[in-house]
């Protein structure tokens, strides 16, 4: 930026103008007469000064209009330097918002097991049955209902799923489908006369918010479960998905 010498001139030549003005006036009339060519000199010097004044203030003046120009058109481009930073910083806020709205939304897990303390078989049931997971380890977003063993999806993504059905030494065949809404997604089987065995399952799927997982086992099966939590059900979101912007025609 350009510092504006025009002030200083002005004072300058109007200081300049007074004195010689002033001088003129002091020796005008009063001087003898064996100096009027200096007078005269002097007389003529003082109104060249005296016209050569106005024309630098002229130059002056136009000076400083020029350097005011030169300094609001550097303030403009500041203001809308301003104002580009400014919408910048809010759309950088903005983005720091929804990523921490994504964050809250991706907090869904859970973990639980058939029984908590008690030993003991579930089933065989005349009719099938949503397993009821009662032993509750872990359900952030409180997607997990324990008292109806539903999983409801609390946002639109893809999650991941696994469980484990223990059986027991038994004859009677263990048997339990991993569901989404109702409609059968993977199944495990086992069957041990005298021995104890673990079948797991699991599957990856996209979930819309509102959307329900179980474990569910048919009629005349059943699994055994107790303190050491064999018989287990887990799952949480993998990452949270946008529902796709509807097409206008």
């Amino acid at each position: 930026m350009r510092t504006p010498k025009a002030p200083l001139l002005l004072l300058c030549v109007w200081w300049c103008c007074c004195g010689l003005a002033m001088v003129a006036a002091e020796s005008g009339g009063t001087q003898p007469k064996e100096h009027s060519d200096s007078t005269d000199l002097h007389s003529s010097s003082s109104s060249a000064c005296t016209c050569a004044c106005p024309s630098d203030i002229h130059a002056a003046l136009r000076e400083m209009s020029v350097l005011i120009g030169e300094q609001r058109a550097e303030l403009r481009s500041a203001k809308t330097q301003i104002a580009a930073l400014e919408a910048r910083l809010g759309a950088s806020e903005s983005q720091v918002e929804q990523i921490r709205k994504d964050s809250q939304k991706g907090r869904v897990a859970f973990s639980v097991s058939l029984e908590t303390t008690s030993s003991g078989h579930t089933g065989p049931f005349n009719t099938g049955t949503t397993l009821v997971f009662k032993q509750v380890f872990s359900n952030v977003g409180n997607g997990y209902n324990a008292n109806t063993g539903f999983f409801t999806a609390p946002v639109r993504g893809v999650y991941e799923f696994s469980f484990v059905l223990h059986s027991a030494g038994s004859s009677v065949t263990t048997l339990g489908t991993l569901r989404r809404n109702r409609q059968t997604v993977v199944s495990v089987y086992s069957t041990q006369g005298s021995h104890h065995n673990n079948a797991s399952n699991g599957a990856s799927m996209l979930l819309e918010q509102g959307d329900v997982v179980d474990v569910f086992m048919p009629e005349n099966k059943r699994v055994f479960d107790n303190q050491h939590h064999y018989t287990t059900f887990r799952g949480h979101l993998l990452f949270h998905v946008e529902a796709a912007a509807s097409s206008t025609k």
